[in-house]
């Protein structure tokens, strides 16, 4: 498939000489790279505004932004930089590369929550871009820039571009190593050089999240290249180079820790990867349909829109089996049913599957921009956004009658914060169905993103700021800090905080029995813990000598002495 650029051409009166006719085609070529130039600003201005944004406002979140942060902290601080570790342990769970892209950040711009989050918001504006890129090249600039724009404005996408958490960088490299098959693919003049640079994005695609970044793009390519019956093309693709240039970049990181620690190809390839995959006692077990309302929930707005998207595919892709359209099916459903087998799910495994859905809904759009007509493409559309508008009116009067009181203990939300946020929801998707109504399309395709923006804008302002103290230990471990003596563990109950080693430098002991706490605090010297509220709320009795020293949401700091 030839690299497809729109060019308008304007009538030409007869006898018009052949050097104008050039002049005339230069300049049409002008102004749809001016076209494509607008494209990508409005791309990188929308991830600005929906990444960037109060990137640094907010302190760092348990459970997996403190873990992440605290362990690229330590690797600047240990000099450490091939064994991560956590609370003084070595930490397998995943990869180094996003651990050392994150400590980057922080060599750079110092140890802030804004250094901490950078490289995950970099990270999903490449994904952004690359998407406009592979969607060019599939269709058109223009389904390539819709593609982009939905992409951005997923809601899980827009959460993992904004926190402190891996899945980002092997999404990034996924999609990047899959569009660069494609380019090469579909473009036999540049085949060889851009298949090489596709065996590097493997390499940091297993730097990120380990086998599977190979694993998922490898499967999706082998089903591409059975179905259309091209596996010969195989035998192009430098197999020799490209192991050699993915072991240079992959290789030298797992050789090293594995040199370096002995247990650590056990528990990271055995026990991480296949005994989760495939083992019934994993630590996120979940049914086999657990990801439908995942996808659903995370791909938001836009998942409504995806029931048509994905017919269309079908209808054309078993019709006249367009590459393209094919590429991305099989790229949703590898990732979707791989995932889906596995018996160990989390909600963020899913998301190297957002750039190939984005790319299909925006292929439904477009149809209906070239032809408003389509009656097919406008049902797909208008039902959902109706469907939309009657639940979000219904939701709206529910908790103007049964205000949301059960989240200000919880979480710390006021009710009023909660309803400002509805309303204006509603409003504007009433102004997206008013236009869809009326046929004005691109209207409403602006009015669906304008509402994410906002939405995201009154979450930043109206809700994180009473979450925080219930999603960050900050406080309470800056005051512990300056409490216990130089040196001393942290002590938690049941579970430590992890933004607490972030923000204090100090390893963490763990309470998990009552007798335990009852012995902790009947210590002869002065002695503090963290400990939930709910929890100390039932233990209270069987803590005679215990004082609450602060609290921080819905974490109190205790001790066997009076506060002064």
């Amino acid at each position: 498939m030839k690299n497809f650029i729109p060019i308008s051409t304007r009538p030409v009166a007869p006898g018009t000489s052949t050097g104008q006719g050039l002049g005339t085609r230069e300049e049409a070529i002008g102004n749809s790279r001016q076209h494509e130039m607008v494209y990508l600003a409005t791309l990188v201005l929308l991830c600005f505004v929906l990444f960037f944004l109060f990137l640094g406002n907010r302190p760092l979140w348990d459970v997996d932004e403190g873990m992440h942060a605290a362990t690229s902290k330590d690797m600047i601080l240990s000099g450490d930089w091939i064994t991560p570790q956590l609370n003084g342990e070595n930490f397998y769970d995943k990869p180094v590369l996003f651990n050392w892209l994150v400590a980057i950040s922080f060599l750079v711009f110092g140890f802030t929550e804004f250094a901490a989050r950078l490289p995950a918001a970099v990270l999903g504006t490449g994904s952004v871009l690359v998407t406009y890129f592979l969607g060019r090249r599939m269709f058109n600039p223009t389904v390539g820039f819709l593609g982009g724009v939905i992409l951005a404005t997923g809601v899980e996408f827009i959460i993992l571009s904004r926190v402190v958490v891996h899945d980002i960088a092997l999404t990034f490299f996924i999609t990047l190593a899959l569009y660069l098959f494609f380019h090469g693919f579909s473009d036999t003049l540049l085949r060889k050089s851009v298949w090489l640079f596709f065996y590097a994005s493997l390499g940091f695609a297993a730097l990120a999240k380990g086998p599977i970044g190979v694993l998922l793009p490898g499967l999706i390519i082998f089903l591409f290249l059975v179905i259309k019956r091209r596996l010969n093309i195989v035998g192009n693709m430098q197999l020799g180079w490209g192991i050699l240039i993915f072991l240079a970049v992959a290789a030298p990181w797992y050789v090293l820790i594995m040199l370096k620690n002995q247990d650590y190809a056990g528990y990271f390839f055995i026990q991480q990867n296949l005994a989760y995959f495939f083992s019934g006692e994993s630590r996120h077990p979940r049914p086999f349909y657990y990801y439908f309302p995942i996808l659903v929930g995370g791909f938001f707005p836009w998942s409504l829109f995806l029931p048509a998207a994905l017919f269309r595919a079908l209808r054309r892709s078993f019709g006249k089996t367009e590459d393209a359209t094919l590429y991305l099916l099989l790229w949703f459903g590898a990732v979707f049913l791989f995932f889906s087998a596995a018996s160990s799910k989390l909600s963020t495994y899913i998301l190297p599957l957002f750039p190939a859905v984005s790319l299909l809904t925006a292929a439904l759009w477009r149809d209906l921009w070239v032809a408003p007509s389509q009656a097919g493409a406008r049902r797909g559309i208008l039902y959902p956004i109706g469907l939309l508008l009657a639940a979000a009116l219904s939701a709206v009067v529910y908790m103007l009658v049964n205000p949301l009181d059960k989240l200000t203990p919880r979480y710390g939300i006021p009710p009023a914060s909660i309803n400002i946020l509805g309303l204006t929801m509603v409003v504007l998707t009433g102004l997206i169905f008013f236009f869809l109504i009326i046929r004005r399309d691109k209207s409403a395709f602006i009015a669906i993103t304008g509402m994410v923006v906002v939405g995201l804008l009154l979450f930043i302002l109206l809700i994180v700021p009473y979450i925080n103290p219930y999603r960050s230990t900050k406080g309470l471990a800056e005051k512990l800090d300056t409490l216990l003596p130089q040196g001393e563990k942290m002590t938690f109950v049941h579970g430590f905080q992890d933004t607490a080693l972030f923000y204090t430098d100090r390893k963490a002991s763990i309470l998990r029995r009552p007798q335990e706490i009852t012995d902790f605090l009947a210590s002869d010297e002065r002695v503090f813990c963290v400990i939930k509220k709910r929890y100390f709320d039932v233990l209270e009795s069987y803590l005679p000598t215990a004082h609450v020293w602060d609290q921080e949401g819905d974490k109190l700091l205790i001790s066997n002495t009076k506060a002064l």
